[in-house]
């Protein structure tokens, strides 16, 4: 990303989460970066808060970008959209309720409810609530081994994030979305494996033509969960497209392989354009 703004001719400055300042009070209301000076800057790119953090310090980012946002700075994303989208339960249960077709889901913490559910549905997928790149992802086709997978997660003190298994031909569709355009997508192909993720080693390749179906609901979904950017993976189901998660903090290695687009191009044009107005 730095890169891709210095080509713009933009200054950049680098700030770690852990490193800022949230002082308000007695007059004072700033975000410090780097020692006690206030930070002075047009807008801010959030890639994430951080994954291996306690509760307390997740809640202090947010609180301190949520500062940020208060000191009229554009944040991209926006905490709170990024944090929806890192919740697969509460970001798929608002597109549900959106009307954007997404798996059949059932969040859980007892076993038992897991395992009737599981002989239910069929094949189905267990993972993590907060997680990426498909790792802790299971695909189970036997109750009794969803059950045991289950009460694990519950002895660990982890809901258990169920989706019946969607059946698609072997791909699914990662569209990145920058403001309200479709910047590129691609196929994620499986290589040996039932996941698409390209971190498990699935193949990029590119679409000759994006359907404008796959456009608007990739768009839909950004405005929705209130993200500017974000990759949006899209299933060709038998009973038509369906959404499997947006990311809100998604790796680009797989699209510019396959389509030669620099994502970060487009989003560092997109927070200029953002700042200046």
């Amino acid at each position: 990303m730095i890169l891709a703004f210095e080509s713009l001719g933009a200054s950049t400055t680098y700030l770690r989460p852990e490193q800022m300042v949230s002082e308000f009070g007695k007059g004072a209301f700033a975000v410090h970066g780097h020692g006690l000076s206030p930070i002075e800057v047009d807008a801010v790119v959030l890639r994430d808060i951080g994954f291996s953090i306690t509760i307390e310090q997740f809640l202090r980012r947010v609180s301190t970008f949520k500062h940020v946002e208060m000191l009229g700075i554009p944040v991209v994303n926006p905490v709170d959209g990024l944090v929806l989208a890192r919740n697969k339960h509460l970001s798929l249960l608002t597109l549900a309720k959106h009307g954007i077709p997404v798996p059949r889901t059932a969040v859980v913490e007892d076993p038992y409810t897991a395992y009737r559910i599981a002989q239910s549905w069929g094949s189905i997928v267990i993972k993590p609530i907060v997680g990426s790149m498909g790792f802790g992802a299971l695909k189970l086709d036997d109750p009794d081994t969803a059950f045991v997978v289950a009460k694990t997660l519950a002895q660990l003190g982890q809901p258990i994030y169920i989706q019946q298994y969607v059946r698609k031909p072997n791909r699914d569709i990662r569209a990145f979305v920058v403001g309200s355009e479709v910047v590129a997508a691609y196929y994620r192909v499986q290589q040996g494996s039932w996941k698409t993720n390209i971190a498990q080693g699935a193949r990029a390749v590119p679409m000759d033509r994006v359907p404008r179906e796959v456009e608007e609901l990739a768009i839909r979904c950004c405005e929705v969960l209130k993200l500017h950017y974000a990759g949006v993976d899209i299933a060709e189901s038998d009973e038509g497209y369906v959404v499997l998660e947006v990311n809100a903090s998604p790796g680009w290695r797989g699209l510019v392989a396959a389509t030669g687009v620099n994502p970060a191009l487009h989003i560092a044009r997109y927070v200029l354009d953002l700042a200046r107005r």
